[in-house]
């Protein structure tokens, strides 16, 4: 089997990963500067044009688009999570920012062993935060 098969899939395939999100936006600075208040607060300035955060690896990526409306249609239609050590750190950042509470930190199931809680970002989009609870 060559790379290229492997590539492809089949033993031995390598498995893609995300390496970056791309939020469109008709205002992506407001945006990034609404991430990074919630999220990497300490994350330094970005490097223009680019707005990007990285966040573990991952870069959320923050563009100007002519054909999206200022609010998601659908904004439960991708729902993406920011996992973090310490929800309720996260949850008081989050309200210092007056964020409107999509779902309030709590277990999805009383078996599962995370807290979520869904916010809404300034353009409508429902970010998660989850923390995984140690056994």
């Amino acid at each position: 089997m060559t790379n290229d098969e492997n590539e492809t899939g089949g033993p031995g395939a390598t498995s893609p990963r995300l390496g970056g999100l791309v939020l469109g936006s008709t205002d992506p600075r407001r945006l990034y500067d609404w991430y990074r208040a919630a999220f990497a607060p300490d994350a330094g300035q970005p490097s223009e044009p680019m707005l990007a955060l990285e966040l573990g690896g991952t870069w959320l990526i923050f563009e100007h688009r002519d054909d999206v409306g200022p609010k998601a249609a659908e904004p439960g239609r991708v729902l993406f999570n920011f996992e973090v050590d310490d929800i309720r750190a996260a949850e008081a950042r989050l309200n210092e920012l007056g964020v409107r509470w999509i779902r309030p930190v709590s277990k999805p199931s009383p078996d599962e062993p995370v807290l979520l809680a869904t916010v809404e970002d300034p353009d409508g989009n429902f970010p998660q935060i989850v923390e995984v609870l140690s056994a």
